[in-house]
């Protein structure tokens, strides 16, 4: 098959004009009498744009016409290519999906520095058990990179917390304390209080407010007396 028959051919299997650009570019590097790795180098680049404008299965149709097409078309060479890219993508993707996961987790429980030692954890929905846990590890690597003193944790627009998150919670908050950190609970429903009583938290180890204007005045309460024991 000369230049021009690949040419048209090129043409028809592209869908778009770049698309016919990397099917032009794949064909081209097919038949330029290039071997081994330098066959496959020439291949990649072409074939993985098609993979990621195609998917595997239309581009595995569209190769078949080209193999049909093609008799001197490399298959043994394309063929492990193929699925070496495709384990590439699928990895690539997964990473983004756990890239985006962190994120959405992130913005589904903020952590918020409201003041140089005082730190906000405003929890809105259910918190089930993998929610409660991520959450525990974010808040106690920011607890310590931030050097916090208070911990103010607001569960106003949480409706329930399993038995398992509410260990995770109890858990937390016995962590913030060795951290050197106070912690504050407020926005308290009889369900939620139910739960953690049932638990067995202690709550020495952690004050209650009403609200969170009443827990901010706490927040700062306990920081002028860490500073009168300082001196």
């Amino acid at each position: 098959m000369d230049k021009s028959q690949l040419e048209m051919l090129a043409e028809q299997l592209g869908a778009s004009e770049q698309e016919g650009k990397l099917w032009r570019k794949l064909l081209l590097a097919a038949v330029s009498g290039a071997t081994g790795n330098n066959l496959r180098e020439t291949l990649r680049e072409p074939l993985l744009g098609l993979l990621q404008e195609l998917g595997e299965t239309a581009l595995g149709e569209k190769l078949k016409l080209v193999i049909e097409r093609v008799p001197t078309f490399p298959t043994d060479e394309l063929l492990p290519l193929v699925l070496e890219l495709c384990g590439e993508l699928s990895h690539d993707r997964e990473q983004v999906v756990r890239r985006l996961e962190d994120m959405l987790s992130e913005l589904a429980t903020p952590i918020i520095r409201i003041w140089s030692e005082v730190l906000l954890v405003p929890l809105i929905g259910s918190l089930d058990t993998d929610r409660a846990q991520a959450m525990a590890e974010r808040l106690l690597e920011r607890a310590s990179s931030t050097r916090a003193k208070v911990v103010v944790v607001d569960v106003t627009g949480v409706p329930m917390i399993d038995t398992a998150a509410g260990g995770f919670l109890i858990e937390m908050f016995s962590a913030v304390k060795l951290l050197g950190a106070e912690v504050i609970l407020t926005g308290f429903k009889p369900e939620i209080a139910h739960t953690l009583v049932k638990l067995g938290i202690d709550f020495r180890m952690v004050a209650i407010a009403r609200d969170l204007e009443d827990a901010l005045r706490k927040a700062i309460a306990m920081l002028e007396e860490e500073k009168r024991q300082r001196r």
